[in-house]
Order: C-alpha cells, then structure tokens, then sequence
C-alpha cells in the first residue's frame, strides 16, 4: 500500500513539473499593453471588440501612440464601477495607407 501510494505522489510531482516547464512563456493577445495589443483592420473593428470585451464600460478617450516604427491606438474607458481600463490595439494594418 505505501509503494502505491508513493507511486502516485511521484506521479503527480512529475506531472507538476512538466507542465510547468511546459508553459508558454508568450501572452496572449488581451490588449492590456501594447506588447499585447489586439490585431485590427479598422477602427470600428476596435469598438467592437471593447463592446464584448468590456459591455459596461464609457469610452474616456482614445489616442494614437507610436513604439518604433509601429503604430498602436489606445482607447482609455472606465467600468461601472470607477476602474479604469485601457485597450491597446495594433492598427498597423490599415495605418498610413489612405
């Protein structure tokens, strides 16, 4: 009985360990910063997605920053509750080419 049950803890520590030297170490694409940023092919493409993302928030602002060469805009908002929270999205896409 005590074989089994050291079998099994063992088990379960290796099974630990490899998930996590498993783990990726990318993010995903949430649009929290703008390593993170959220891939668009248009502004309106942005409203919608904080719509489903974040239903009760009031848009405060939105602005355009640049990190090198890259474009990103950002649209600032604040939940019902007073947080407030920033969307990051990657408009390089559609940036410039008028």
């Amino acid at each position: 009985m005590k074989y089994i049950k050291l079998l099994i803890l063992s088990t379960i520590i290796s099974f630990s360990l490899n998930s996590c030297s498993s783990t990726k170490t990318t993010s995903p694409k949430d649009g929290s910063t703008v390593e993170t940023a959220i891939k668009v092919k248009s502004v309106g493409e942005e409203y919608q997605i904080v719509q489903k993302l974040c239903p009760d928030c009031k848009l405060e602002g939105q602005s355009l920053i640049s990190k090198g060469n890259k474009h990103y805009d950002v649209l600032r908002l604040t939940k019902s509750n007073g947080e407030k929270v920033n969307y990051y999205f990657d408009i390089n896409s559609f940036y410039g080419k008028w």
